[in-house]
């Protein structure tokens, strides 16, 4: 194989619970993200890619899958996906990847297993890894210090990873980069961190020494978003504070792995995509966390870098999801995309051609009505105006127009101004989800008024 003819290296960074509106480049006034900035400013900057399933696991099944829930199985925590099932791992290494998985899982839930203890760091057992030739990680942990992880054929006892978790996992993925990725073998590459999910084993202020880079985030200074109600402004500040440090600790991380590729030669070969699982709610509404069809659940980070391939400074502004992510990598890299992948190549609106970008991306929350921080289920679409969700029960039928109402705080359902409108999305969304392979559910169809 020669330079020129050797397909580009894959490194994602995928974060957890990261809401698009927590970046310096999406306009927060809270913080600076430079070097997650820098990604999509040499490269494209998706501004409407969503969750298309707000919450961890099911939106992990559909990244490496790019098929929806009701089809993976995978519909809540502790559903574990089929290890038959192909993912993208098993499509990288047909074309001649290397690949490796560093930190969260969350796709091997198997709590009362040996070796699992609680907190939740639980074993990943290597059936269950999704055909990842390389992984150094755990199920889910949660812990901001006190992280431990599996690797190879060694589930038990779990190894314990150095420092704060972001740091540590930053650290391995730097190791195996340095061991695996400047040679001739092309390689597809995963860090995933918990951060800025909420960790345990810290206080507002992390219980610990803070790295150095971390900036100080002082509750008091913080500037919240407008739908937040003045009851919960308090407890936003607090709990923004540690957010927007993870963020931070985070973004260093994120400089030292494309340093490394400046570095190593490998920079500009190298596709590098930057992205969430789902978003964080903040007190927005007065909710927090996620599993709701509010933008500050759905709405997630999506930058893309390839040297010579992806403009930089492209805006792509057309609703996308997480399903897509498996086939525009598969494309960009020349790849064959399995025919059962749901998901849409985007590659060519990433380039600048916009003929086929998609006008809705179809969000699900399939789970039981009371789960977590659900508390209805529901399928919805989210246009680049819109927000149309038909909820069950029929009092979260929801219309939301964006343009007008950014921080959605008004419902036109059964507005008579948006009647042609609701009609239109109604036929939209029932399209979206026969095409997902579902039959359409009765409270999807049920006419209310």
């Amino acid at each position: 194989m020669t330079a020129s003819s050797r397909p580009p290296n894959v490194l994602w960074i995928f974060c957890d619970q990261l809401r698009w509106h927590a970046l310096g480049s999406s306009g927060d006034p809270n913080i600076r993200t430079p070097h997650i900035d820098r990604i999509g400013a040499e490269g494209a900057r998706c501004t409407l890619a969503c969750s298309q399933y707000p919450v961890c696991t099911p939106f992990r099944a559909g990244l490496i899958t790019g098929q929806h829930g009701h089809i993976t199985g995978v519909r809540v925590h502790g559903d574990l996906l089929d290890p038959s099932r192909r993912t993208i791992a098993h499509t990288f290494r047909a074309g001649g990847y290397r690949t490796a998985w560093i930190g969260k899982w969350h796709l091997a839930s198997v709590q009362g297993a040996e070796g699992w203890r609680s907190g939740g760091d639980y074993w990943v057992h290597p059936l269950l890894r999704g055909g990842f030739e390389d992984f150094a990680g755990f199920d889910a942990s949660n812990h901001a210090w006190n992280t431990r992880y599996c690797t190879g054929d060694r589930i038990y006892p779990p190894i314990p990873l150095p420092g704060y978790q972001t740091d540590g996992l930053t650290e391995l993925s730097l190791d195996w980069l340095d061991q695996h990725g400047r040679g001739d073998r092309p390689w597809f590459h995963c860090l995933s961190v918990e951060a800025p999910h909420p960790l345990t084993d810290h206080d507002g202020s992390y219980g610990h020494p803070t790295p150095p880079e971390w900036r100080t985030f002082i509750p008091g200074a913080l500037t919240l978003r407008g739908n937040v109600p003045a009851k919960d402004q308090a407890a936003a500040r607090e709990k923004l504070s540690g957010y927007y440090a993870q963020i931070a600790n985070l973004d260093h991380n994120v400089g030292r792995l494309l340093a490394w590729l400046d570095a190593s030669g490998q920079a500009e070969r190298t596709l590098v995509v930057f992205f969430a699982d789902h978003g964080e709610m903040g007190y927005s509404h007065g909710r927090i966390e996620k599993m709701s069809i509010f933008d500050e659940s759905i709405r997630i980070p999506l930058l893309w870098r390839l040297p010579g391939s992806l403009p930089a400074g492209t805006v792509v502004d057309c609703p996308i999801n997480g399903l897509d992510l498996f086939p525009t990598t598969a494309a960009l890299c020349s790849l064959p995309i399995p025919p059962e992948v749901q998901g849409r190549d985007l590659s060519a609106v990433l380039a600048g051609d916009p003929r086929d970008a998609p006008h809705e991306t179809l969000i699900q929350w399939l789970g039981p009505a009371r789960y977590g921080f659900a508390d209805f289920r529901f399928r919805a679409i989210r246009t680049r105006r819109f927000t149309y969700c038909r909820g069950d029960p029929a009092e979260h039928d929801l219309l939301w127009d964006n343009e007008r109402d950014p921080l959605q705080s008004t419902n036109a359902f059964n507005d008579p101004g948006y009647a042609d409108e609701r009609r239109d999305l109604q036929r939209r969304l029932e399209s979206a989800v026969l095409r997902s392979g579902e039959a359409l559910p009765g409270f999807v169809t049920a006419e209310r008024t």
